[in-house]
């Protein structure tokens, strides 16, 4: 199998999409923390500003990381983005009733993105004998 399948697009492509919402979701806590006045309880409402921006920037970041690996990763690059795909489900359901409905998009495109990287033609891709790169001749290890 010499070119990516459609499958296998699409799932990189909503890791592309993800992580591009999690930098957007991460725009008002950023300028809220940033304007804040602290006050008698500042530093408690600032940290939890902060903790509410950590699995938005671990998202973020996986989601990128992995996007950029689905060329030439293996099976490991296809098992981080169900975890991305599933970390997106949760987060999302739990953001629905709290915030808002259209964060139900989130669990769609979550869904989405655990089927596709679960899909048996993403699997055979992942699963596809890599050419040795130069640098590291077969049996030589970095």
């Amino acid at each position: 199998m010499t070119q990516m399948p459609g499958a296998a697009r699409c799932a990189r492509a909503l890791l592309v999409a993800a992580g591009t919402a999690s930098l957007v979701a991460l725009v008002p806590l950023a300028v809220v923390a940033a304007t804040f006045e602290p006050g008698a309880l500042g530093e408690l409402i600032l940290a939890m500003l902060l903790l509410a921006a950590v699995p938005l920037v671990v998202l973020a970041v996986a989601s990128f990381v992995l996007a950029a690996r689905f060329a030439d990763g293996g099976d490991r690059v296809r098992l981080g983005a169900v975890a991305v795909g599933w970390m997106l489900v949760a987060g999302s359901a739990i953001a629905v009733p709290a915030h808002h409905g259209w964060w139900g998009a989130g669990v769609a495109a979550g869904a989405l993105l655990t089927a596709f990287s679960t899909a048996e033609r993403t699997r055979e891709w992942f699963a596809r004998p890599r050419l040795a790169s130069s640098a590291h001749p077969q049996g030589e290890m970095a």
